[in-house]
């Protein structure tokens, strides 16, 4: 019997297409260093293509990126696909889960800070994990990525994006 709704995990930027283009199908996402919210704005890459993200429901979305990763940059660049900031990603993954403007950003530990944002459609929970040193990795992972950034073991990806899908589940 075939599956009707999954929650997703992705290294890339897989995760946030498939909340972009299969919203019913899926419970929620959880982008590790990959958060997106649709392909860039011809107009300005440094903004998201509204027309390129329109997602029919919400998507709780709770997302973790190092700013010193340099496959898939914090402040944007890199890649065709890759313009944009993650924080503009996010922002823009408030606006679709209808949250009020304006994130709060709170330490969770010495490298990691959570950004959230409140007033969310019901169960459209918007957030990041930042990893100050962070490269493109897997948060409490054992395993470096050489070349890419340091692998944060303050926090563990693992258990945060387990409990967030157990909220988010239908």
């Amino acid at each position: 019997m075939p599956m009707r709704t999954a929650s997703v995990t992705a290294a890339h930027r897989m995760a946030s297409a498939l909340a972009c283009a299969l919203p019913d199908r899926l419970a929620a996402v959880a982008p590790v260093a990959g958060l997106r919210a649709g392909r860039p704005d011809p107009a300005d890459e440094s903004l998201p293509d509204p027309a390129s993200c329109r997602p029919a429901k919400p998507v709780p979305v709770l997302a973790f990126h190092g700013q010193q990763d340099h496959t898939n940059p914090y402040d944007g660049g890199g890649s065709a696909a890759w313009r944009y900031p993650v924080p503009v990603a996010l922002s823009r993954w408030a606006e679709l889960n209808g949250c009020r403007p304006g994130a709060t950003t709170a330490p969770i530990t010495e490298n990691v800070t959570l950004t959230t944002y409140r007033g969310c459609h019901p169960g459209a929970e918007t957030a990041l994990y930042t990893v100050v040193d962070g490269g493109h990795t897997w948060p409490g992972s054992p395993y470096e990525s050489e070349g890419n950034g340091t692998t944060t073991r303050e926090i563990d990806a693992n258990t945060l994006i387990w409990r967030f899908f157990r909220r988010h589940h239908h």
